[in-house]
Order: structure tokens, then C-alpha cells, then sequence
């Protein structure tokens, strides 16, 4: 996996008053808000005796433990420990490493990898207008997420998929794919046989971006758009998350309408129709099977070569890290 990126692990309307447990990066996490409203992150099983943090109760912004009543600040540090009176020294060994988290764009992001002194902005596309009526959904997949990331890159298999929710054509007609720093940037349009056989380009055009490690953002018309993100939960399972755009109507609630059916669609029609193709694969990651690209693939081969390169790096800066 390719360290020192923020991931995006949750979204911001989940995380409430109460703590929060979730699996990312094969890890368990416990999620909560401080007394400013901030996400805080720490690894979930509570120092002492292994309780789950996510269990207990957030008190001052802190949160407890639901066994013995140790308090953890959002640094990790044991601020309390009850038992031992107030006056009694805490050891260091009941602090935790401090997980990185950062609320941006509707979601919590978590960094992984190296602490920094200065960190990156927060990644998300800066030309996506989602303050229309825009709805999310998200759910997770027994997959590796490097192959979730390649199928958000998957334009031509959508007349073969999903033909019956987009009734496009065949051929990919003015396909092209290119790298711009962190970003891949995809698109082309599906033309109808005969009228490709005619020489006419005309048919539904498509658009698939990426902003490494994860992010993604499908164009399904120039008025509705989809973001999505695919989270490492372990080495077999992703946290996939998706939020419909749209910008046919300036109304919100109208808005909101139009996405939240679209989301219902997604999760009822077109998400089975993919799971349906995964459920005949092998698992695995990418890097686990032989690949012949055609032009069509030109954002996915993109997407594998500069992976590599990444993971490739990071393995000689850090030779005795297992990555993948």
C-alpha cells in the first residue's frame, strides 16, 4: 500500500457525539469528535488491558475507556487513571502513538505513513460541484482496493455491464488518458457499431479521473458526476465509498432528490451488476495476474505503471517494510 498519502476513512455525518470503531489498513481504529468538534484518531485497544476505546464514552473531549475509566487525550497521552488517584505518576507506556486525521470535503481523512512536519493538503477535485443536493453512500468489498481503483478507471466494459442502466454503444471513439502530477485524467465516447462503421462519432461520452492513492471521479454527464473513494480495510476487503453530484437543478431538496434516486440505482442495479463479474475473479491484488491492455485501458495501464513506480520507491527508501 502506498504510504505517506491521506486516505479518506469515514464520512463526516457518521462520526456524532459517540466514539466510533472501523478496520482500516488491516488496523482498528477508534474515531471521535474533541470538545472543538474535531476527528480524533487513535488505535482502538486501550493500552492497560486491550479494551475497545471505541466502547467507552468521550468525556471533555477526551475519550474513556470503558474497563477502568483511563482517559486518552487526542495526542494519544493518558491524561487519567483512576485508580491510582490524581497525584500518581502515569507511565509512558499507557500513552499511544497519535494517528494522524483531518476533516475536509465531507469526509475524515487519515494520513498514513510518516508524521510530517508540514502535511499536504487534503486531495479531492477541485472542479467537482457537489454542493447541489449531493447524496453518499458507502459499504465494503471482500477485493484488494488496487482492483476497485482500476475498475473506477473501467469505461469500456459499461455497454457490456450495465447495459440496461446506460444503453451506449460499443466502441470507444476518442479515447485518451494522461498523467498530471498525482491525477490520472480519462475520456472517451462510446459510439454505437454502425454509426462507428459510418465514420460518425457521436454516442454518450465518459469521463474517469483519479487523484492517487484512491480517490476517484466518474463523469456520467456533464450534469452528474460521482466521487468515490476505494479504503483499504485489510489486504482482502475496501471501503467504497460514493457521492452523486449533480448541477441539472439549482433547488437543493430537488437536487438531493435527484441523487438520492441515482445512489439507488447504484446500489440496487449497478453494483450487483459488478459483483456479479467479481465473484468469478481470483483475489487478489493487481500485481497477481498477467494483463494485455488495449488503447481502451490506457488510464488503467497509467494507473499500474505509476503505482509501481510508487511502491517501487517506497520499497527502497524503506527496504525492510512489507508493502503491497
Amino acid at each position: 500500500m502506498l504510504r505517506n498519502h491521506w486516505y479518506p476513512v469515514l464520512e463526516s455525518v457518521r462520526l456524532a457525539k459517540k466514539p466510533l470503531k472501523i478496520k482500516r489498513f488491516g488496523e482498528f481504529f477508534a474515531l471521535w469528535r474533541d470538545a472543538s468538534g474535531a476527528p480524533r484518531a487513535l488505535p482502538n485497544a486501550c493500552p492497560h488491558r486491550g479494551a475497545s476505546l471505541s466502547d467507552g464514552k468521550v468525556r471533555d473531549g477526551e475519550i474513556e475507556c470503558p474497563w477502568h475509566a483511563f482517559r486518552f487525550d487526542g495526542t494519544g497521552r493518558c491524561t487519567q487513571m483512576p485508580s491510582e488517584g490524581p497525584d500518581a505518576k502515569i507511565p509512558r507506556a499507557l500513552n499511544l502513538e497519535p494517528v494522524t486525521v483531518r476533516e475536509g470535503h465531507g469526509l475524515v481523512f487519515m494520513w498514513w505513513g510518516d508524521i510530517q512536519e508540514n502535511f499536504p493538503p487534503l486531495p479531492y477535485f477541485d472542479d467537482l460541484n457537489d454542493r447541489g443536493g449531493a447524496t453518499e453512500t458507502s459499504y465494503i468489498l471482500p477485493y484488494h482496493y488496487s482492483r476497485m481503483v482500476e475498475t473506477n478507471l473501467d469505461l469500456h466494459h459499461t455497454p457490456f455491464v450495465h447495459g440496461n442502466v446506460f444503453p451506449v454503444g460499443s466502441r470507444m471513439m476518442n479515447f485518451d488518458a494522461h498523467i498530471d502530477g498525482d491525477r490520472i485524467s480519462s475520456t472517451g465516447t462510446l459510439v454505437r457499431e454502425k454509426n462507428a462503421l459510418a465514420g460518425r462519432t457521436e454516442g454518450a461520452t465518459f469521463r474517469a479521473d483519479m487523484i492517487f492513492p484512491n480517490l476517484g471521479m466518474v463523469e456520467l454527464s456533464p450534469n452528474l458526476r460521482i466521487a468515490l473513494c476505494s479504503t483499504p480495510v485489510d489486504d482482502e476487503h475496501t471501503w467504497m465509498w460514493f457521492r452523486y453530484c449533480q448541477s441539472y437543478v439549482g433547488s437543493a431538496w430537488l437536487g438531493k432528490l435527484i441523487t438520492w434516486l441515482a445512489v439507488q440505482s447504484e446500489l440496487r442495479v449497478v453494483q450487483k451488476q459488478d459483483w456479479r463479474v467479481f465473484a468469478g475473479m481470483t483475489p487478489g491484488t493487481i500485481d497477481d495476474f498477467p494483463h494485455a491492455f488495449v488503447h481502451s485501458d490506457k488510464a488503467i495501464a497509467l494507473y499500474r505503471k505509476h503505482r509501481a513506480q510508487r511502491l517501487a520507491k517506497q520499497k527502497a527508501q524503506q527496504p525492510a517494510e512489507a508493502i503491497g
